[in-house]
């Protein structure tokens, strides 16, 4: 096969073409209507009643540990196996990780673990969607309301993910989703902040513009009102109006970029299904991942990833776990099913850019790779 068939796919429409030279002629690019459009629309989709957007995820994860009163001292319980736009956020409060487990042949979280590292000074706990696939949020939750903790739920890749037919964000205190290029939703960069409680979102829309209250922060001869006192000083971490144009546009195309990629994903793990030395991450029945990527467990996984790409197919390990480097301290932890999960999980392309024809392939390539005879003396 002589074309590259990407992990990640890239939304481009003649309708966000369109609307960023409007944007660009009128000359409103920092602020504008397109800001609220764009949360509003966000808000019909991932179910929380409040929706700040926020310049990246990581700023959004940022604004939310400031907002759940996490500072110095205090700790987060979280997963090595992530981003590390996600773990970035609690260094940035000067917080602690720590580091929580997964199951065993799975991406999500280990409740015995969890509910075991739980102390005085644990003040949150970030819940990451691993590429999409859905987590134990309801039971996190309920944990989490028996030790008065805050939940966050990172979405940022699992937009439109489903878990007993409720979307995925919907049992935190926050949830954190990301518009960068290879999301559902491709902004070119940005982020969005879902809270539950109004007081809440209305001190992140002040914290992501310096602390300002746009309401009486103009007089009426539009200059600076002096009267109109800054109590708690933020940052510059809105996301622009050209971005949240360009957002909008993607509005009444996602529902079907999000079905060819379920369809995708269902003929891939079908065509994948009794081979010899891999296997699927299980998905339980009453979850939907959003499936940023089809996650697999295979040995000897770095000459698996290498192969396939010769062949064209762009996989890859998705994520390093974060515990491993000096600014988290370095220490790695003892993490017996994540060390399992980084040595033999990859993601295989599986998105709405895939024709039929590409899902075969892919499936085809994965089949002789797999069972490849691997020399370890050379």
């Amino acid at each position: 096969m002589s074309k590259v068939l990407p992990l990640y796919g890239v939304v481009g429409l003649p309708e966000m073409e369109a609307v960023a030279v409007d944007i660009l002629r009128s000359g409103r690019i920092a602020g504008g209507e397109w800001v609220a459009k764009f949360e509003t629309g966000l808000k019909s989709i991932v179910g929380m009643p409040h929706v700040v957007s926020t310049v990246d995820m990581t700023s959004a994860l940022f604004l939310a540990l400031h907002l759940a009163g996490v500072t110095q001292g205090d700790e987060v319980l979280t997963t090595a196996f992530a981003c590390l736009s996600t773990n970035s956020a609690i260094a940035q409060v000067k917080a602690t990780p720590v580091w929580v487990d997964v199951t065993p042949g799975n991406v999500i979280v280990d409740l015995a673990d969890l509910e075991s590292k739980i102390t005085d000074k644990t003040k949150a706990v970030i819940l990451y969607h691993v590429a999409g696939y859905p987590g134990p949020a309801k039971e996190i939750s309920d944990l989490c309301k028996k030790y008065n903790l805050v939940l966050i739920e990172d979405c940022d890749n699992a937009l439109l993910a489903e878990q007993d037919a409720l979307t995925v964000g919907t049992h935190g205190d926050f949830a954190i989703y990301s518009f960068y290029p290879n999301r559902q939703i491709n902004t070119t960069e940005g982020g969005a902040l879902a809270c539950r409680s109004e007081l809440m979102a209305t001190r992140a829309r002040h914290l992501r513009r310096f602390g300002i209250n746009f309401d009486h922060f103009r007089a009426a001869s539009g200059e600076i009102n002096p009267l109109s006192d800054i109590p708690e000083i933020g940052w510059g971490i809105t996301l622009n109006n050209l971005c949240s144009a360009l957002g909008c546009a993607q509005f009444e195309t996602l529902m079907a970029r999000r079905n060819i990629t379920l369809r995708n994903a269902g003929l891939l793990q079908t065509l994948l299904a009794d081979i010899p030395r891999l296997k699927p991450v299980p998905v339980r029945e009453s979850d939907k991942p959003a499936y940023w990527v089809l996650l697999v467990f295979v040995e000897e996984k770095e000459h698996v990833i290498s192969e396939l790409k010769k062949r064209g197919v762009m996989a890859s390990g998705v994520h390093q776990r974060n515990d491993i480097y000096s600014g988290f301290d370095g220490k790695r932890c003892p993490l017996p099913n994540t060390d399992y999960l980084q040595d033999h999980i990859i993601g295989i392309p599986c998105g709405w850019w895939l024709e039929e024809a590409d899902v075969l392939y892919i499936a085809n390539a994965l089949k002789e790779v797999v069972n490849m005879k691997v020399d370890k003396s050379a």
